[in-house]
């Protein structure tokens, strides 16, 4: 992990200086790990490719003023997720971006890489998942799937530390409640992540 963070700062650094190949290495390394988040949030591809392409133009023409980061996919994400909100919801509404609910903003959890559970056990568990709120998909996903520490999850989702607790417990708890557990069985792996994540 500290190899990868100081790779990312060197990686950084060079990018902010200037060096068109350190700008090249971010948009290769990181646009299909942005496109895969960026279809949580939308179906619209056109849309998750111009959000992607501004997010590395903005990032290109004002990477003199930006902060440094040892984890430059926390911070592309975050990038992502503010564009695709700017551009989902000014197209549905009139009004202030601050006065839109995130919740109308859809979230899904794909869990085709989640070798830890059967094919069927993966089905049921995305039925259930899919009955949450897309803000608790999204906290379960940034908590679960990105292992995202509380604050970073915070961070991203522009909430304080507080409400990333709250809403962590009550989406597993929510889980839990949907859960049968008695056609559960191939999905029995789950019940110790939801027992130690609402300690």
């Amino acid at each position: 992990m500290m190899a990868k963070q100081w790779t990312d700062l060197f990686l950084w650094k060079q990018f902010q200086r200037g060096d068109k190949n350190a700008f090249t290495n971010l948009v290769n390394q990181y646009s299909d790990v942005l496109y895969g988040y960026g279809q949580r949030f939308s179906a619209d591809e056109e849309l998750i490719r111009d959000c992607i392409q501004d997010v590395f133009l903005t990032l290109w023409h004002r990477r003199e003023y930006l902060s440094e980061t040892t984890c430059i996919k926390f911070y592309l994400m975050k990038a992502l997720r503010q564009r695709i909100m700017r551009e989902s919801t000014k197209w549905r509404t009139m009004l202030p971006l601050d006065n839109i609910s995130h919740d109308k903003i859809d979230f899904s959890i794909d869990l085709e890489d989640d070798s830890n559970l059967t094919e069927p056990a993966k089905l049921l568990l995305k039925t259930y998942i899919n009955k949450l709120s897309p803000r608790q998909r999204e906290i379960i996903y940034l908590r679960f799937y990105e292992n995202l520490r509380q604050d970073k999850v915070a961070e991203m989702m522009g909430l304080n530390l507080q409400s990333v607790y709250n809403l962590q417990r009550n989406a597993l708890l929510a889980l839990r409640k949907l859960i049968d557990y008695k056609s559960i069985r191939d999905c029995l792996i789950v019940l110790p992540l939801l027992a130690a994540a609402l300690l």
